[in-house]
């Protein structure tokens, strides 16, 4: 669940580079070299965190990052509002002053609403929903600021004769890679959880042995399972990486095999649970039992302890694949995002 929160936080850094500058302010290319050098270093202490974050650092280090990202990002806005506008022309400066506030509020608020939001995801799929949709408006966020960075970088390239070089440089391109990353987990993500969360409610009614509540959960992890499994066979491997679709259709299947193959057992031994209880009931009320009343009870106890093991052996064989499915699952999650996430000190 934690690493949904890199998702959040975009790009920051605008891939232009300056072709020449001179050596103080009054030069439109210092000035504008002055500015970009904040919001790259900016970008260097998010991908340390996004790194660490992805690499199973310890909690406290990557909390001590995210403190040190914010701190960068206030020290530049204070740095870049303190230059003075560029022969009258605040456009530029205060466009940057602008976005950088926005970066602080993101890291800083919406970012503790998505905590708060992470502590109930799991609560409904419709939570996990809000909860990614918070993250995706997050992102929106960014990008429309980035975009207004973007133009007042170009307006202001224009405006001062200064060629701007469009320039792939590696720590734009690992920021790239993090948000695809995510953006191609997420959608995985929803597809395991509907039926993850739906076997939940199921298991739930057995506890209860709610045999209307199995039905009806049991019919929905069945749809759902299909669904995830036909939406998975036409998604694309990340990089050439496959790992995540394949661990996903490992525990689509499980459901799938659970409802068809094995629910039937623990249906059949909450119908015959409560067909014996009647039949102990009404057999206790009678003081003369005929032989056909013991008869008949006899076999209600033979069928509802054959119906107890079978349920039993059904319900161990489960509990076994499904762990062994959900260890897959997050052992992959891992090792996906190790294998993915660029590494950045």
């Amino acid at each position: 669940m934690k690493r949904f929160i890199c998702y959040a936080i975009t790009a920051v850094l605008i891939s232009f580079s300056l072709t020449s500058f001179s050596q103080d302010l009054d030069n439109a290319g210092q000035y504008m070299d002055a500015i970009s050098l904040q919001r790259k270093n900016i970008s260097k202490k998010f991908m340390s965190y996004v790194s660490a974050a992805a690499h199973g650092k310890r909690a406290r280090k990557v909390e001590n990052l995210r403190n040190k990202l914010l701190n960068e990002v206030q020290e530049a806005r204070m740095n870049i509002s303190g230059l003075p506008s560029y022969k009258g022309d605040k456009a530029y400066r205060d466009t940057t002053v602008n976005f950088l506030k926005l970066y602080f509020n993101i890291l800083n608020d919406d970012y503790s609403k998505i905590i708060n939001l992470e502590e109930i995801a799991e609560q409904s799929y419709d939570d996990m929903e809000a909860y990614m949709l918070a993250q995706e408006m997050v992102d929106k966020k960014l990008e429309e600021g980035n975009a207004r960075m973007k133009e007042a970088s170009e307006k202001f390239a224009a405006a001062n004769n200064i060629n701007l070089v469009d320039n792939k440089n590696e720590l734009g391109e690992m920021i790239d890679q993090v948000h695809k990353l995510n953006v191609y987990y997420h959608e995985i993500y929803l597809v395991f959880f509907k039926p993850y969360k739906q076997e939940s409610y199921m298991m739930e009614a057995m506890k209860k042995a709610n045999i209307t509540g199995i039905e009806q959960n049991k019919n929905s992890l069945l749809k759902y399972s299909e669904e995830g499994l036909q939406k998975i066979s036409s998604l694309k491997a990340f990089q050439g990486d496959n790992s995540l679709l394949s661990a996903c259709k490992t525990m689509l299947n499980f459901y799938v095999k659970e409802v068809k193959g094995s629910m039937g057992n623990i249906s059949d031994y909450f119908l015959t649970k409560e067909r014996f209880e009647e039949i102990q009931k009404e057999f206790k009320k009678k003081k003369s039992p005929t032989q056909e009343d013991v008869d008949a009870y006899n076999k209600a106890v033979n069928d509802v302890n054959k119906a107890t093991d079978t349920f039993n052996n059904t319900n161990n064989t489960l509990n076994k694949e499904r762990t062994e499915a959900l260890n897959d699952w997050n052992k992959t999650v891992n090792s996906f995002f190790d294998e993915h996430t660029p590494k950045y000190k």
